[in-house]
């Protein structure tokens, strides 16, 4: 979006480039439609009055603000192919040129840097060439609203159905922006050109409510938020699930608002924003734009201003509100289980639920055509394509967090930098998840998990494997582990159907689970628990004896440890890390293995790859060693700075002057 010539607009960020249109401010405007996300679009010039003088193109119209909504492995949510993830603990990029490592390792991360195409932020405050931020298709949706009831041939059901889906992906958009950067200037109408941002009404409703001009504070932004769902939850014309999925997958549904409203509330109770003391405070003053009132403190854009435990109680009703109309509605969203009770089945079950279309587990799916219509090894989804460079290689820290089988939690770290002389393979009987997120020498006899690219996963010094591609060693293989999530077997798997899992059932029991901890009902939480674990034969969190469970603090580790088995690489790690300020482990060095096969004759480490062993499936040497390729700065003592724990706002955006100021630490 070219905003660079306009002042004290915030036109400026919401009017431009929409659908690749310069304007749709009159009706003489051009709208180019490109291809629609559920449908063909038509392919040609149209203006505004043709969008909405038929209700295929009112409907096209729509699909294409769609594409806005969150995907992962699109290019808009990646940084330079790198996945967000990749800042987190579980995951580390080994690949110079993605900005992970120029932006975020190296500490180089500035305001300009959200405004600068693919070198940019974790999460895109602006529409740009490269990139896609919110507004474009926050202003998109808001035109659908205000035009499509002047569609002809088009049902006021349908009219008011399809005016809920622009409300909910509006209010998708601004929980993503709120998650990344706290306040944000509330828009509730479509700006056209010249028109002064004069503020936004709390209700999502223009003139009704309270109007808040400039930069909106955390509790305004996700009043406003909470306002637009419970406008679509209450919405007789939406329908609580799809039943018709080969008509009309992936559309957005009054479940998804129920769900998201949880997670809106859930953040919003994180200590991030929701604690006595603020993450950080300014240096001083923050310049505020002349001759723009902002109400109250600057600081509380980025902090409620206190602690308020009620918060979780505001989680825990939303939690619940959703569970029960789920079960009102006959359960159609429910964690997809296995097929039986072998590991296979449990790995089969598990990849369904993050990956596969038309399961129960999705509550909200993104499909993109723009980024493929399967997970290809190559070009569009590039976070798979670097996968096997090293872009995203799996930590010593993340295997750890994966059980055994039995549910205990893993204490094979005893045996690192031994001779194992009790010769226990680590890699077996652990937790099917393990499997299907990371790749390692794992031994299965009579399934289809056994090899990868057709070879037995000999990934030790010296196996076949390990030694097979140029690129292992020292990308995929670069920690000792590789990327198995998304990536598969980059060749057999390569034209599955998928979507990205913006929203689905594991995350809302984690979510649940979190709230019952936090509002002191730890039993119910472990049952929420264990409803995710189960999934994947794992008994209950309570087989781990020495844990305290009855302690907020210990349960909700143990919750983000079960988020980082279950959800890793779907960009919650990370989130998490932020909204609990986790800067221990932002700064704590993290881990990589070299795995060394055990001579069965000597039962000294030699470097034979499996062909070689006789058959015998070896034991193990597992020596550890800190990660050095692309060191974080944060790692060095005194180099860390909270303001990380949010992003920048573009200084092109602020000097605009309409009434936003930069977070604490970037101005």
């Amino acid at each position: 979006m070219n905003l660079t010539d306009m002042k004290h607009k915030i036109n400026r960020l919401l009017v431009g480039c929409v659908l690749g249109a310069a304007a749709m401010t009159a009706c003489v405007d051009d709208i180019a439609l490109g291809d629609s996300f559920l449908e063909k679009a038509p392919g040609v010039d149209v203006t505004i009055d043709t969008v909405f003088s038929k209700a295929e193109y009112a409907k096209m119209f729509l699909w294409e603000s769609y594409k806005g909504l969150y995907d992962g492995f699109s290019d808009n949510n990646t940084i330079n192919s790198g996945m967000p993830e990749a800042i987190s603990d579980i995951v580390h990029c080994n690949i110079g040129w993605i900005s992970v490592v120029s932006q975020y390792y190296s500490g180089m991360q500035t305001e300009s840097g959200n405004d600068n195409g693919w070198v940019g932020d974790k999460f895109a405050f602006l529409d740009t060439s490269n990139r896609k931020g919110i507004w474009g298709t926050v202003r998109a949706c808001w035109l659908f609203i205000q035009n499509v009831d002047r569609v002809p041939d088009m049902s006021a059901q349908e009219k008011a159905r399809l005016k809920a889906e622009a409300r909910l992906i509006i209010a998708s958009r601004y929980y993503d922006a709120m998650c990344h950067f706290g306040g944000l200037p509330l828009v509730d109408h479509a700006y056209e050109t010249g028109e002064n941002f004069e503020g936004g009404y709390l209700s999502g409703i223009t003139g009704e409510g309270e109007l808040v001009p400039g930069r909106a504070t955390v509790e305004q932004t996700a009043e406003f938020i909470d306002n637009l769902l419970v406008q679509v939850i209450n919405d007789p014309a939406l329908p609580f699930s799809i039943t018709d999925y080969m008509a009309e997958g992936g559309r957005l549904t009054k479940g998804g608002a129920y769900g998201l409203r949880a997670k809106l509330w859930w953040y919003v109770a994180s200590p991030l924003f929701n604690d006595s003391e603020p993450y950080m405070q300014y240096a001083g003053s923050p310049k505020v734009p002349v001759g723009v009132d902002i109400e109250g403190e600057p600081i509380l854009r980025v902090w409620l201003g206190r602690k308020d435990n009620s918060l979780w109680n505001k989680c825990l009703d939303a939690c619940e509100d959703f569970f029960r109309a789920n079960t009102a509605a006959g359960n159609p969203f429910a964690l997809q289980q296995a097929d039986g009770t072998t590991e296979a089945d449990y790995r089969r079950a598990y990849r369904t639920a993050y990956y596969n279309r038309e399961t129960s587990e999705k509550i909200i799916e993104v499909r993109n055509p723009d980024h493929g219509e399967y997970l290809q090894e190559w070009w569009p989804n590039v976070p798979c394509n670097v996968a096997h460079y090293g872009g995203h290689a799996p930590t010593l820290e993340w295997f750890n967090m994966f059980p055994w089988a039995d549910g205990r939690n893993f204490d094979g770290q005893r045996l690192y930098d031994t001779d194992n002389a009790e010769n226990i393979d680590i890699f077996a009987d652990r937790d099917p998840r393990l499997y299907e997120n990371i790749l390692v020498p794992h031994r299965m006899v009579n399934n289809q998990y056994d090899t990868f690219w057709d070879n037995t996963i000999d990934t030790w010094e010296g196996g076949d494997l390990y030694a097979g591609q140029w690129y292992f060693p020292q990308g995929y293989l670069a920690h000792g582990f590789g990327q198995f999530k998304w990536s598969l077997d980059f060749q057999d798997n390569a034209y599955e159907r998928f979507s990205w899992p913006y929203l689905r059932m594991a995350d809302m029991h984690l979510v649940y689970a979190e709230a019952l901890a936090h509002t002191g009902n730890h039993d119910a939480a472990v049952k929420e628990v264990d409803k995710v674990r189960a999934r994947v034969g794992l008994p209950s969190l309570k087989v781990n004896t020495a844990l305290n469970l009855a302690d907020t603090g210990v349960l909700v580790e143990e919750i983000l440890r079960e988020r980082a088995c279950e959800l890793g690489l779907e960009n919650c790690r990370l989130m998490d890390l932020i909204r609990y300020k986790r800067t221990d482990l932002f700064c704590a060095q993290l881990h990589r293995m070299t795995i060394y096969a055990k001579d069965p004759a000597t039962g000294e480490k030699c470097e034979k790859p499996y062909s070689q062993m006789n058959g015998i499936w070896p034991c193990f040497i597992y020596e550890t060693q800190p990660i050095t390729s692309y060191a974080r700065v944060w790692w060095t003592p005194g180099n860390w700075s909270n303001k990380w724990l949010l992003s920048p706002i573009a200084r092109s955006e602020i000097n605009k002057g309409y009434g936003l100021f930069q977070n604490p630490g970037w101005e």
